[in-house]
C-alpha cells in the first residue's frame, strides 16, 4: 500500500497491515500532499478528488488548521449556487527546510518556505574534504537561516542531492567519484549536528522529483529524467532517473539508471572526433545522442522523456530534431505515444528538488505531531471531577 498514493510521488509504506489509525494517517496525508502540490484548492476539491467524506475532509481540514499548517485563503469563483468556497493553502511560516546540492563544482545551499518559495539562497565552497562536509553544513545552515531572520524551532529538515549512487534509507553516499567519496555516512552526523531530520538523494532523483511537482511533467506518471551536463574544461557529464507510477525506481543497490558511459560510446565518440562548440561538431554529438535515447526508451517502452541541460548548444531547433529523430526510430509499436519534453527548469531543479524532498517529507513528519491547543485536549483536561461519594 502506497503510504502517500499519488498525492506525494517517491514514496512508499514499510507497512503493510491495515490499521484504523494507520487508514487516518494515510488520508492526512493524501490531503495535505494535494494541497501542497496544489492539485486542488477547496474542500469541495478534495471531497472529489479523494472520494473520502465531506465531514472526513472537513475534520482534517479543521485540523490541520489548529496545527498552523493551513488556512483560508482567497475566494474561488464560481457560477454555481451556494455557499463560495475559498482556497486552502499552507501558511508560509509554519515550517521551512534547506535544500543542498553537492558538486564538484560548487555546493550550493537554498531555504524554502512551507510553500516552496525560495527565501535564500547561498554558495558554499567546492572541493572539500570529506570530514569537513559535515561541519560546514551544520555551521552555514543555520547562518543562513538567521541572515534570512528564519525561526530555527521551524526547521523541518533537510534534503541533500549527491551524484552518485546512494542509499537513501540509510543516508549513506555509496560512491560518489566526482566528490571522491565512498561509503561515506552523510546522513547520520548531520542530524546529529543540525537536530533535524535530513533525507539524502541522488542529484538525478532531486531533479526528477522537482519536474514531477512542479515542473514540465507534473501531470506525468511515469517518465525519465535525463541530466545532460556541460561545464568549460570538464568533460560532458551524463545522469538518469527512472520515475515508474510516480516512484523512482531505485533498483537492486540503489544504482538504477546510472549511465554506463558504454552506453554512450556513440555520443562520446562523435563528440571526441568533432569540436562540439562548432555548429557540425553539435549536430554529430546531438545526432548520436538521439540514438543513445531511442534505445533506452525501446528498452523501457516509457512514453516520456525529460531532457535537463545547460548545454547552449541545444538550440530550440536541435532540441525538435532530437525529438523527432527519437520519435522516428522507435520501434512501430501500434498506439506508441512518445514526448520528449524540455526542463524549464535546467540543472536548478536538482536544488530545488532536494528543498522540495525536504518540505514534503518534513510536513508530512509534522502530522505525527501533537496539538498542544487542540480542543478535544482543553476539554478532557478542563474537564471538572465529580465529587466523590461519601
Amino acid at each position: 500500500m502506497d503510504l502517500f498514493e499519488k498525492a506525494w510521488p517517491f514514496a512508499e509504506s514499510r507497512d503493510d497491515v491495515f490499521t484504523q489509525k494507520a487508514a487516518a494517517n494515510k488520508n492526512r496525508l493524501r490531503i495535505l500532499g494535494l494541497i501542497a502540490r496544489r492539485r486542488c484548492l477547496s474542500q469541495r476539491q478534495l471531497v472529489l478528488n479523494t472520494g473520502l467524506q465531506a465531514s472526513t475532509v472537513s475534520n482534517i481540514v479543521r485540523a490541520f488548521k489548529e496545527q498552523g499548517i493551513l488556512r483560508d485563503g482567497a475566494a474561488i469563483e464560481a457560477e454555481r449556487a451556494g455557499p463560495k468556497e475559498t482556497e486552502l493553502e499552507l501558511v508560509p511560516e509554519s515550517v521551512w527546510c534547506a535544500g543542498v546540492a553537492l558538486d564538484a563544482l560548487g555546493h550550493r545551499l537554498a531555504l524554502v518556505n512551507a510553500c516552496g518559495h525560495m527565501l535564500a539562497q547561498e554558495t558554499l565552497p567546492p572541493g572539500l574534504p570529506a570530514d569537513q562536509i559535515v561541519a560546514c553544513l551544520a555551521e552555514r545552515i543555520p547562518a543562513c537561516a538567521a541572515r534570512a531572520g528564519l525561526d530555527p524551532a521551524r526547521l523541518g529538515g533537510v534534503g541533500i542531492s549527491v551524484p552518485g549512487v546512494v542509499d537513501s534509507e540509510s543516508g549513506t553516499v555509496l560512491i560518489s567519484r566526482s566528490l571522491n567519496l565512498h561509503g561515506f555516512p552523510l546522513r547520520e552526523p548531520l542530524e546529529r549536528a543540525l537536530g533535524c531530520p535530513v533525507w539524502v538523494e541522488r542529484n538525478v532523483a532531486c531533479g526528477a522529483y522537482a519536474e514531477h511537482h512542479t515542473g514540465i511533467s507534473r501531470h506525468r506518471d511515469s517518465f525519465i529524467y535525463f541530466l545532460l551536463r556541460t561545464d568549460p574544461d570538464h568533460p560532458v557529464t551524463f545522469g538518469l532517473s527512472l520515475v515508474i507510477g510516480e516512484k523512482i525506481f531505485q533498483g537492486c543497490n540503489s544504482a538504477a539508471g546510472e549511465v554506463d558511459y558504454n552506453l554512450l560510446t556513440p555520443a562520446l565518440t562523435a563528440l571526441k572526433s568533432s569540436r562540439r562548440q562548432t555548429p557540425d561538431g553539435a549536430d554529430a554529438f546531438y545526432a548520436a545522442f538521439a540514438n543513445t535515447l531511442t534505445g533506452i526508451v525501446n528498452l523501457l517502452d516509457i512514453s516520456c522523456v525529460v531532457l535537463s541541460s545547460n548545454d547552449d548548444a541545444l538550440t530550440n531547433e536541435r532540441f525538435d530534431r532530437l525529438s523527432e529523430t527519437i520519435a522516428g526510430n522507435l520501434i512501430p509499436v501500434p498506439r506508441r505515444r512518445f514526448d520528449l519534453l524540455r526542463s524549464s527548469m535546467g540543472i536548478d531543479g536538482i536544488i530545488v528538488g532536494s528543498a522540495q524532498l525536504a518540505l514534503h517529507r518534513g510536513l508530512a513528519a509534522r502530522l505525527n505531531q501533537p496539538r498542544p491547543d487542540s480542543p478535544a485536549r482543553t476539554r478532557a483536561t478542563s474537564r471538572p471531577r465529580r465529587a466523590a461519594k461519601s
